[in-house]
């Protein structure tokens, strides 16, 4: 067993310089998990949401990268106040590195005018961050009949560390905005005291619009059309995501291009959702050309997304709008 720990001594020691530079894990359905995109979102007017989010990076991979995030938020019309509670569990590689992130949070609205309102938010929680091996199976496990006769892994240390965030939305018209940051105090995720391993601050800004193509037909179902734009820079990752959304009845599709500046690779993002009143669900599929083309299906990502509505028992005779976005 020297040479497995030998080689755990170094797989610990390549994963500690890995998480030293670690990125929050992404949604390609950005707005099927608007608590996990900016807390501001936290609070629906019309509806209680209960959300489901499963996404597995690299389907095809032994080890890939998966991410399960549940979410439930409510609104208070006359106190113009949003609440919520959002879970997000990250695992890569079987389980080697595990974040959980479980977080509350907190919306206010202000209504300017009747055409121009601004969200605050606030989201205040904890992540906890562990490393295992369990999983993993090293050369001096496996006999010449490829059987696995050595012992399992070790398992690493866990650590938790509280974490907050902040954001803002505001809507005029057919525009929306937003900005919001992640990580504020940078929490301390691994290392020592001197040196410390930290998870690095994020920072989003998005714009929207939406567009009725149908506005000047009477009889017509809306037909909404919604460009959409989101920056997001966590340490030196930055990333451009250029969007367009189409939806009619009770259908939507939509269009991602997410460009990481920097690097030489494009990935592209098609999905399709159904929702009505009381549910909601959506499906998307990533893939990415790198400089050398695309190098097939161990590239792309698998996204499912699925939301229950529930109405409020006591209706209020104030309005309040909702914050135009897409569905997902």
């Amino acid at each position: 067993m020297l040479n497995s720990k030998k080689l755990y001594l170094a797989f610990a020691l390549s994963l500690t310089l890995f998480i030293g530079k670690a990125q929050d894990a992404g949604f390609s359905q950005f707005f099927s998990n608007q608590l996990y995109l900016n807390p501001a979102y936290v609070g629906h007017p019309k509806h209680q949401r209960l959300q489901l989010a499963y996404r597995n990076q690299w389907l095809v991979s032994q080890s890939p990268f998966m991410t399960y995030g549940v979410s439930y938020d409510r609104f208070f019309i006359e106190q113009n106040s949003g609440i919520g509670i959002s879970l997000i569990n990250d695992m890569q590689s079987l389980g080697a590195i595990n974040n959980t992130f479980a977080n509350l949070l907190y919306s206010y609205t202000f209504q300017i005018a009747y055409n121009f309102q601004v969200r605050g938010g606030i989201q205040a929680g904890g992540i906890l961050k562990s490393q295992s091996t369990k999983n993993l199976v090293f050369p001096d496990m496996v006999n010449d009949d490829g059987d696995i006769v050595g012992l399992p892994g070790f398992s690493g240390e866990s650590k938790f560390a509280p974490d907050f965030a902040a954001g803002v939305l505001a809507e005029w018209d057919y525009l929306y905005f937003g900005f919001s940051v992640h990580h504020l105090s940078e929490p301390q995720t691994g290392g020592s005291s001197e040196n410390k391993i930290v998870l690095p601050r994020k920072y989003t800004a998005q714009v929207g619009a939406a567009f009725n193509l149908y506005k000047r037909y009477l009889f017509r179902k809306s037909l909404i059309l919604s460009p959409n734009i989101i920056y997001q820079q966590q340490l030196d990752v930055k990333q451009l995501n250029i969007g367009l959304y189409l939806r009619h009845h009770s259908l939507e599709s939509g269009l991602w291009l997410k460009e990481r500046i920097g690097f030489f690779n494009h990935t592209f993002a098609f999905l399709l959702g159904y929702h009505n009143e009381k549910y909601s669900f959506a499906y998307s599929y990533d893939f990415s050309i790198f400089e050398s083309g695309f190098r097939g299906v161990k590239t792309s990502s698998h996204e499912v997304t699925f939301a229950m509505f529930f109405e409020y028992k006591k209706r209020s005779r104030k309005k309040t709008r909702t914050i135009n976005s897409p569905t997902f």
